[in-house]
């Protein structure tokens, strides 16, 4: 009869929680099993919308390794290595942690060396 008691006061105890802050229970949970994807989905549009690379640019990877931007979707972007012909998928949120680098067009236009 005592863990009766204890159960239904428990039972109680949580009804009166989640009624409360069910909603923010809810929310804060979904968000934190959705925590990779939204930060994925923040890299990918700061990287698509922003004006440092578009897709068909030339860059260099790495500092050694050229390709094409083939395509930016709010979650990955995926490259094509021309010396090795081979296709590189790479999350968005990893972006930032490639070197990647970019030639400026017209940078060694009227310099003289």
């Amino acid at each position: 009869m005592k863990h009766e008691g204890l159960a239904e006061e428990l039972v109680k105890l949580a009804e009166h929680l989640v009624g409360g802050y069910g909603i923010l229970f809810v929310v804060a949970f979904v968000t934190f099993l959705f925590r990779d994807f939204v930060i994925n989905f923040a890299a990918g549009l700061k990287f698509m919308f922003g004006s440092d690379f578009d897709v068909d640019d030339l860059v260099w990877i790495g500092g050694n390794k050229k390709a094409r931007i083939v395509r930016q979707t709010p979650t990955k972007t995926v490259f094509h290595l021309l010396e090795s012909d081979r296709k590189l998928v790479v999350p968005n949120v990893d972006l930032y942690k490639l070197r990647v680098e970019k030639a400026l067009s017209g940078a060694n236009e009227g310099r003289d060396l």
